[in-house]
């Protein structure tokens, strides 16, 4: 006689699989859309989970913009610094990012999404602003690296950024698309 499995327990929700459902609801509407009942819902649990694990929306906000510098900067260029020693070839996979597949998209939307709730957050601002120094001093040690100087590196590390930044706004086809001459031109 077949004996009726039980379906095995959900794992129980915790911080990090709020943080990254926030993430898809801030990939799709902004900061407005990152709001508990449409996360709860998203989720299949109920609000009391939510403050389990966060004092208040704000507190979710904080934890987002915590796991995005994270996730950001560290990962991104822990990743890329592995695959190559060399300067220019890291920049060219820098480059690259924004449109390496899915996960790429979804990070240029919750990129974009970021900066955008900067411009009425502080906190988020701040957070913006600690991204964009670090990322802009790691391209540049990568160009002084390529034997530029200092003031030289830190100018063709803003363009460089300014170019990668813009992938994630510009839409091109095959007649308009620039990337690879604004690499080479970028990066020399």
């Amino acid at each position: 006689m077949k004996q009726n499995k039980a379906a095995a327990p959900a794992a129980p929700l915790d911080v990090t699989a709020w943080v990254e459902a926030a993430f898809d609801l801030l990939a799709e509407g902004g900061i407005d859309a990152v709001r508990v009942d449409p996360l709860a819902k998203r989720l299949g649990v109920t609000r009391g989970s939510f403050y389990w694990h966060f004092k208040d929306r704000e507190a979710l906000h904080q934890a987002i913009l915590k796991q995005w510098r994270k996730t950001a900067t560290y990962q991104v260029g822990d990743r890329i610094e592995h695959i190559t020693p060399d300067a220019g070839e890291r920049l060219k996979r820098t480059l690259s990012l924004p449109t390496s597949g899915p996960k790429a998209k979804r990070a240029a939307a919750i990129e974009m999404a970021i900066r955008f709730w900067a411009r009425r957050d502080q906190e988020a601002a701040h957070a913006v602003q600690l991204i964009d120094h670090q990322r802009l001093r790691y391209y540049a040690k990568l160009f002084i690296e390529r034997g530029h100087s200092e003031d030289e590196a830190r100018k063709r590390a803003y363009l460089f950024y300014a170019t990668l930044m813009s992938q994630a706004i510009i839409t091109t086809d095959n007649e308009t698309d620039v990337r690879d001459d604004l690499a080479n031109m970028v990066i020399g």
